[in-house]
């Protein structure tokens, strides 16, 4: 059973036992350390692409290259940073084959299941234009509510980078929403 109080992006619980067991072979451990993540793991997949089946393609890619790759994650530490990082290479890997400059905003109604009110669709249309290292940034502020302190950890900068780049982030967006 999950425990509420406990932090999943920074906090490793049991993350390090279920890893050493997943390592050893133990598929019931990798499908315990993976499913206890899904959630959060599909809602960074979500703001990456911004597109429900290109969602839905980075976190089974995600999943598939965590479980072959599980060696390389860090001894006593959460899994869910980890895989988050995976999931935003894989994506960043897949826009530049794809040669896409920007990912285009996909239709609103279709991914997000609903019509978006005009000022809700500027503010899409500007995190899509996003690349994909800054809508991790403000996924990880904005829908998982991460303090800066962690998203640091998780993204591997200085706290002062991440405060700095949010705010020109930002700033950006709501360029983007004014004009």
């Amino acid at each position: 059973m999950l425990d509420p109080m406990r932090r999943p992006w920074t906090d490793p619980g049991r993350d390090p036992e279920l890893l050493y067991a997943a390592q050893g072979g133990d598929l019931a451990a990798l499908f315990t350390l993976l499913r206890e993540r899904r959630a959060e793991l599909w809602r960074v997949c979500f703001a990456l692409t911004l597109d429900r089946s290109q969602a839905e393609h980075l976190f089974h890619e995600t999943l598939l290259r965590a479980a072959k790759n599980l060696r390389s994650v860090p001894n006593g530490t959460s899994l869910l940073p980890w895989l988050v990082r995976l999931a935003a290479n894989l994506a960043t890997h897949a826009r530049r084959e794809a040669g896409q400059g920007v990912t285009p905003l996909p239709p609103v109604s279709a991914s997000l299941g609903r019509t978006l009110a005009a000022n809700e669709a500027q503010a899409v249309a500007a995190f899509a234009k996003l690349p994909e290292a800054d809508r991790l940034l403000m996924a990880l502020t904005a829908i998982e509510h991460v303090p800066y302190g962690e998203i640091g950890a998780i993204t591997r900068r200085e706290n002062t980078a991440v405060i700095h780049q949010l705010a020109l982030i930002r700033a950006r967006m709501a360029g983007e929403q004014a004009a």
